[in-house]
């Protein structure tokens, strides 16, 4: 008999990054299922969408079948779409997902949606189980470009597919065999996309355990920058049986990302030496200063409150517009100007024409703020209609399509 197959060495670990304000991402972890999630929406809660999804998984039986893999994405497609129509502030929201299931037939069962991704390790060798679902991924597909060169490409980011775009989603659903030693990787595209395969082979290099490899594929996606939110989720195959659900592994970065000082205490109940007699009030007298001072204090306050909101609205917040050269960019912040200094960041060419998309579609470039999600699906539109080559062709310098 065909001893059983099992998840025997298990690792997770997520990091916000340098740059986001706040972490996106969602991960899984109940044997025989693995699953990672990278939310979208900024300010439309692409956090809520990515949650959403793993717990559509996570409801499944504790032995599912490939087929409820699958029911269970189209789920969660359908309860982010409703949970968006039904709150404004959710309109827009998305999330990639990729999971799979170890079976007892000896093959890893994955649906994918996104540019997540799924790897398998078999003796030292790396292999990409997922197509990423992205405009410069059907670039290299069709041999407009090299993988070299899609590393590099201002749309790398810009999704075609992903949870909540649509009503009925189209997703990837695949087998592979997997026998004992093999490992299997689930991460969002914070590791990938800033790591690299060199990268993530060095991760594995020598006897790395599962915890270590995860620590340095956390630790090379933050000295590249950090600029989103990395999530890994890595399991060993084995015999046997499960190998107990680990707590997150936690990730201290080698550079600290902000100075915290201590706050001055007093233990409770001390006295100073000048202190009252018991029983006896004294009231302060309020003088100008003091008054001078406390609303100055309370200006500050304000101040500050409304400075954070903006910082928070602009990291959440995107806009596509044309630039001076009349270049179409996805913006990330708010269109305005505080002090003199734009709110907006840069900017990220689409490689498409201003001229060409007002002519075609005058509304377009004139939808003002937009949650990332929904912007990110106007960048892609225009990039499609507007940018892509109108015939393929294949790289002069070669290399992998």
């Amino acid at each position: 008999m065909t001893a059983r197959l099992a998840w025997v060495e298990i690792a997770r670990a997520t990091d916000v990054g340098r740059v986001r304000g706040h972490n996106e991402d969602r991960h899984l972890v109940r044997p025989p299922l693995l699953a990672v999630a990278d939310g979208m929406g900024g300010a439309q809660a692409g956090e809520v969408a990515a949650g959403m999804a793993v717990a559509a998984l996570e409801t499944l039986a504790d032995k599912p079948s490939p087929g409820d893999l699958r029911r269970a994405v189209e789920r969660a497609n359908s309860d982010i779409r409703g949970s968006a129509a039904r709150n404004v502030g959710r309109a827009g929201m998305g999330t990639t997902v990729t999971t799979c299931l170890l079976s007892d037939d000896r093959r890893l069962y994955v649906v994918h949606v996104g540019d997540s991704r799924a790897y398998l390790i078999r003796n030292g060798e790396l292999r990409r189980l997922t197509d990423d679902h992205s405009v410069v991924a059907e670039l290299v597909r069709g041999g407009a470009l090299t993988e070299d060169q899609a590393d590099r490409h201002p749309q790398r980011n810009v999704i075609t597919r992903a949870l909540g775009a649509s009503d009925t989603v189209s997703a990837d659903a695949f087998q592979v065999g997997v026998e004992p030693g093999d490992i299997v990787m689930l991460c969002t595209d914070g590791i990938s996309a800033a790591v690299g395969d060199a990268g993530i082979r060095e991760a594995f290099a020598g006897d790395a355990s599962l915890d270590d490899a995860a620590l340095a594929l956390l630790a090379a996606a933050d000295e590249s920058g950090g600029e989103d939110n990395s999530t890994v989720v890595l399991a060993r195959v084995g015999t046997g049986t499960d190998a107990t659900v680990p707590e997150p592994l936690e990730f201290v970065p080698a550079t600290p990302r902000v100075a915290v000082l201590p706050r001055p205490t007093v233990e409770p109940g001390a006295r100073t030496a000048r202190a009252p007699e018991p029983g006896r009030v004294l009231e302060r007298v309020q003088t100008t200063r003091s008054k001078l001072l406390l609303a100055g204090a309370a200006v500050l306050v304000v101040a500050g409150l409304i400075i954070g909101f903006t910082a928070w609205a602009a990291s959440r917040s995107h806009v596509v517009r044309a630039d001076d050269a009349g270049q179409v960019r996805l913006y990330a912040g708010l269109p305005y100007s505080a002090l003199g200094v734009s709110l907006l960041d840069d900017g990220r060419p689409l490689g498409v024409n201003a001229r060409a998309v007002v002519a075609d579609d005058p509304s377009a470039l004139d939808q003002g703020i937009q949650g990332e999600g929904e912007a990110t699906a106007l960048a892609t539109r225009l990039i499609w209609h507007y940018g892509m080559p109108q015939t393929w062709g294949v790289p002069a310098t070669g290399g992998r399509p």
